[in-house]
């Protein structure tokens, strides 16, 4: 029995929490043996007193004994009725695992902009389910193709601004799509009918995006001064409804190595509580022998922790260290990155075939609003790590080594691309992940940032009462 546990199970034999009741702590090969073998109904999952060595950690229910067959994927949280929709487990759970790693299979919810109701039939007929977040594809939850009406009314988190619905016609945010808003003033939308739509999009959804529509400051960092990032970005500023500003800042002042000491400041000068989103452009943290965020690698990580959205384009392996003995295993400074607890490195490489992952594809980071051919862009210096708490979004096709990755810190995230913008042509190329991008860390900071009119109030937990009461 684990002496300090991680996740704390409590499994019952009805919906809501009632009949029987078994409490796990540790994996359990066959359910037989603690009387449960597809009895289960209901579940209750705590973080343990080890949860904070682990905060990824998800409990794994399988269909069959020894840990095969299909799987229901639960981070901590409140689930009342596995039986229903995206759930689809009830019953026929016979073996129990845990993981660091794995992707959880219902939505995450945190806040809640919108609630969208979708029926089978139409006129809010047949079998139904309620969506509260991007889902990329619908089969997971059992009604992938077969929507004819749908109810969307604001959630307890509607932003002022407004909020969207994206229906798309195939999964992965992909294909036709049907844009369904909520503005300010209106309360719901209701399509009776899909047929009878603009669209014609009866039966044709795969997938779903929620977009809360909001501001963003964006503090654009250059350390290499022949990146082009900047001017693409300040022309970004209306995507998707969200509307970004931009101040642009030069932390290198070392003309010989693409610096400009009249116009230089350091980065821990700079206030990043005035900011939603800090983009490090390409090289800005380091290049060609210098480490250029040194002075505010603590002020970057207590930026993301508290909730702020960082981006890093391809950044240099090359910066010497102490002993001036260069070496891949020695030579990456990333002490901006909470390398210390999840350890990742650079490493030098040149551009190559690029693969997005299962996990990057339901980002929708590289097919919203943009189809993005990864393959076209050009690459540059790739991260290096097995630590789990990653996510890798896109890897090398030749070894598997990650060229997007994401972290998430505290209240807020790392997400990284090695693109290489260092001349117009290689930043063209990069224009469309560029606007992707923005788009997907303005969802992220819709939810974490500080300065966002969400933060700090109204959040909702898994184990809500709210969600308990809709499901």
């Amino acid at each position: 029995m684990a002496i300090s546990p991680r996740l704390v199970i409590e499994v019952f034999q009805h919906v809501n929490y009632n009949g029987r009741k078994v409490t796990i702590l540790d994996s359990v090969p066959n359910t037989e043996d603690i009387g449960a073998q597809d009895l289960i109904s209901s579940i209750k999952i705590y973080k343990g007193p080890a949860f904070s060595a682990a905060p990824n950690y998800k409990a794994i229910f399988h269909e069959h004994v020894n840990y095969i067959g299909r799987r229901l994927v639960l981070a901590p949280g409140y689930y009342p009725n596995i039986h229903q929709i995206p759930y689809n487990f009830g019953d026929v759970i016979s073996s129990i695992s845990f993981s660091p790693a794995a992707h959880p299979t219902p939505p995450e919810y945190g806040a809640i902009p919108m609630i969208i109701e979708v029926y089978g039939e139409a006129d809010y007929r047949g079998q139904k389910a309620i969506i509260l977040r991007d889902v990329s594809d619908l089969k997971d939850i059992g009604i992938n193709n077969s929507i004819s009406s749908i109810r969307i009314q604001r959630g307890p988190n509607f932003p002022f601004s407004g909020c969207r619905a994206v229906c798309y016609e195939h999964p992965n945010f992909e294909g036709r799509r049907m844009v369904l808003p909520l503005n300010s003033r209106e309360y719901k939308l209701e399509l009776r009918n899909l047929n009878m739509a603009p669209q014609s999009f009866s039966n044709s959804i795969s997938s779903m995006k929620i977009v809360p529509v909001g501001a963003f400051q964006v503090l654009v960092v250059v350390g290499d001064s022949r990146t082009n990032e900047p001017a693409i970005l300040e022309a970004l500023t209306d995507i998707e409804g969200h509307k970004f500003d931009y101040h642009t800042v030069h932390i290198n002042s070392n003309p010989d190595n693409y610096g400009n000491p009249d116009n230089a400041v350091k980065l821990s000068s700079v206030l990043l509580s005035e900011y939603d989103i800090v983009w490090f452009t390409w090289n800005a943290p380091a290049h060609d022998g210098q480490y250029l965020v040194e002075d505010a690698e603590e002020d970057i990580k207590n930026f993301v922790q508290k909730g702020g959205v960082v981006w890093a384009s391809a950044m240099d392996d090359n910066i010497v260290p102490p002993d001036g003995v260069h070496t891949h295993e020695s030579s990456w400074k990333g002490n901006w990155l909470p390398v210390d607890q999840y350890p990742i490195k650079v490493v030098s490489s040149s551009d190559i075939n690029v693969n997005i992952t299962e996990d990057g594809k339901r980002t929708g980071l590289f097919t919203w609003p943009n189809k993005v051919d990864v393959n076209a862009l050009i690459t540059d210096d790739h991260w290096v790590t097995d630590d789990p708490a990653y996510t890798k979004l896109a890897i090398r096709r030749d070894n598997q080594d990650a060229v997007g990755i994401q972290l998430g810190w505290g209240d807020g995230h790392y997400v990284g691309f090695s693109i290489d913008t260092r001349d117009t042509a290689k930043a063209t190329l990069a224009k469309t992940l560029i606007e992707n991008a923005l788009c997907y860390l303005a969802n992220l900071a819709w939810q974490s940032s500080p300065r966002q009119p969400l933060k700090g109030r109204y959040r909702l937990s898994k184990g809500s009462d709210w969600r308990k009461s809709h499901f």
